[in-house]
């Protein structure tokens, strides 16, 4: 007999019922429905979107995901995710392959706000996979976006080409200060001046 007093999972992504016994029914239909025993990326997107578009799924602050939220998970994962990623077991996905994904995106153009939504629906994917006892780590909890100057990420060839001399780092701190003091001291004679005209 099972016990209804203590539900299997927390209910944070997942949505709760009444009763914790059809709670827990609900989520062995999700459970089961097409995830296998150690599922693919492309299953878990599969899962995970339906979950979504039934309202079964929520976000890290125990919300529904809004029409415009499912959207964004639709396009990251169900578009460049998908594609990608879809073939590698979820729980060999490393955060070094989603970064990897996230620089070609961004050196094929992609802006800066759509690499961050990608990691966050990344993100939350892998949360809804731990709600239901299938991973025990999120790639993409600490995933590093380019800068919008930033086009690649640097080869081992342009860092030793283009490292900088070490007392370089130094000088800028210096001339930094020096600027800083001069202005400061512009500020006080300016001031001083204004005080002895009054």
């Amino acid at each position: 007999m099972a016990d209804d007093s203590k539900p299997a999972w927390s209910p944070v992504f997942l949505r709760g019922t009444t009763s914790g016994q059809a709670r827990s029914r609900r989520g062995e239909q999700h459970r089961l429905h097409g995830v296998s025993r150690e599922p693919s990326v492309a299953e878990m997107i599969d899962e995970f979107l339906e979950a979504v578009d039934d309202g079964f799924a929520r976000d890290r602050y125990g919300r529904p995901f809004t029409l415009e939220a499912a959207q964004e998970l639709h396009w990251s994962l169900g578009g460049h995710v998908c594609e990608e990623l879809g073939a590698t077991r979820l729980t060999d996905l490393s955060r070094t392959d989603l970064e990897a994904l996230i620089y070609t995106l961004a050196d094929g153009g992609v802006p800066r706000r759509r690499l961050r939504a990608l990691a966050k629906s990344v993100r939350a994917l892998y949360d809804y996979a731990a709600e239901l006892d299938v991973v025990r780590h999120n790639p993409a909890e600490r995933v590093a976006i380019p800068d919008e100057d930033e086009v690649e990420q640097p080869t081992a060839s342009d860092v030793t080409a283009l490292a900088p001399r070490p007392e370089l780092g130094i000088l800028d701190r210096a001339i930094a200060l020096a600027l800083r003091l001069a202005t400061l001291a512009f500020l006080l004679l300016a001031v001083a001046l204004l005080a002895g005209s009054l």
